[in-house]
C-alpha cells in the first residue's frame, strides 16, 4: 500500500510502505532547509521513517519581516 502525502492541498500517492522523511523531500524536490515534513502532528528530523498509516503533511517554511 503507498504511502499518502498531503502537500499544498494536493494528496500524494508514493508506492513505498516506509520512507525517511528526507527521502519524501527529494522525491517531491524540495530541501530540508526550506521544508517541513509533519507526521501524526508532530514535526519530525529528516531521519525519521514514515510508514504506510501515518498522516503525512509536507509544509514550506516562510520567513520575513524587517532586519
Amino acid at each position: 500500500m503507498p504511502i499518502k502525502v498531503l502537500y499544498r492541498g494536493k494528496e500524494i500517492e508514493l508506492p513505498v510502505e516506509k520512507i525517511k522523511a528526507k527521502d519524501l523531500l527529494k522525491e517531491l524536490g524540495l530541501s530540508p532547509l526550506s521544508s517541513l515534513v509533519i507526521k501524526n502532528g508532530e514535526v519530525v528530523t529528516e531521519e525519521e521513517i514514515l510508514r504506510e498509516g501515518d498522516e503525512i503533511r509536507v509544509v514550506n517554511a516562510i520567513s520575513g519581516g524587517r532586519f
